[in-house]
């Protein structure tokens, strides 16, 4: 199983470019599904995280089911579910957490 660690800051160092294009391809793939999916709350491309919460779910079941079954860890704050970016993030984990999802939701 894969493993993709969105669940702390990874530092924005590094190249804030890639950070920032990152950021908005996660932004649009969460914004990408059918009604019932993922309500994007923000994205700060600077830090180079998105939040999101998942309507009529409880965030932190979808949370779990990510990880338990998909290998992928996110924050939770509150009901929001924070995706956490660094300039090393793959495009790649990006799309297989956006996968995860729609078999989630």
């Amino acid at each position: 199983m894969r493993s993709v660690w969105l669940d702390r800051p990874g530092g924005a160092a590094g190249d804030a470019a890639r950070l920032a294009r990152l950021t908005r391809h996660l932004r649009a793939r969460l914004l990408d599904f059918d009604p019932g999916g993922p309500e994007v709350l923000w994205a700060d491309e600077a830090a180079g995280a998105v939040a999101a919460r998942f309507p009529g779910y409880d965030a932190g079941e979808v949370l779990s089911e990510l990880e338990r079954a998909y290998g992928v860890r996110a924050a939770r704050e509150g009901e929001q579910a924070v995706f956490h970016l660094s300039p090393g993030t793959r495009f790649e984990d990006l799309d297989y957490l956006w996968g995860a999802l729609n078999e989630i939701l």
